[in-house]
């Protein structure tokens, strides 16, 4: 290709990505900044965080994983619910747990042991990171949500 020809394509290239780029409130340019901006969208993340804290409880157990050629030790898989029915909610998400554990059994390790089990009315992250500060040699394996029904 001649230097001309690539220049085109380079020209319309920028200006497509140009047109498909939005800035803030669906504009072409970026909108000054104001304080009153910064406020509502710092009022706005701690709503989110706030409701996402409240509105969920994590089951979780330690466990020893152990395969023919594989060991693992402190894997921490946790559970997450919404918080809807109370007590109903606990329950549902530790038997995903417990199916998640036939799941592991039967593709891939032969034996698991069970550390320490707990539950809390909290979201998962906030519980490993609880967990984490107690026994620092914790391996988060998963956070498996408890929402989606699993048969």
């Amino acid at each position: 290709m001649n230097t001309f020809t690539q220049t085109c394509f380079l020209v319309i290239a920028c200006i497509a990505i140009g047109n498909s780029t939005l800035a803030n409130d669906g504009r072409m340019a970026p909108s000054p900044f104001t304080t009153t901006r910064f406020l509502a969208s710092a009022k706005k993340i701690d709503s989110i965080i706030a409701v996402n804290a409240t509105a969920k409880v994590c089951a979780c157990q330690i466990l020893n994983l152990q395969s023919n050629n594989h060991y693992v030790k402190n894997a921490v898989v946790f559970a997450e619910k919404t918080n809807s029915e109370g007590q109903e909610d606990l329950a549902k998400a530790q038997t995903r747990l417990e199916k998640e554990k036939r799941m592991l059994r039967l593709l891939f390790y032969n034996k698991i042991e069970v550390i320490a089990k707990t539950t809390a009315a909290t979201d998962c992250n906030t519980l490993f990171m609880q967990l984490k500060k107690k026994q620092d040699n914790l391996l988060l394996y998963e956070v498996l949500n408890a929402d989606i029904v699993i048969r």
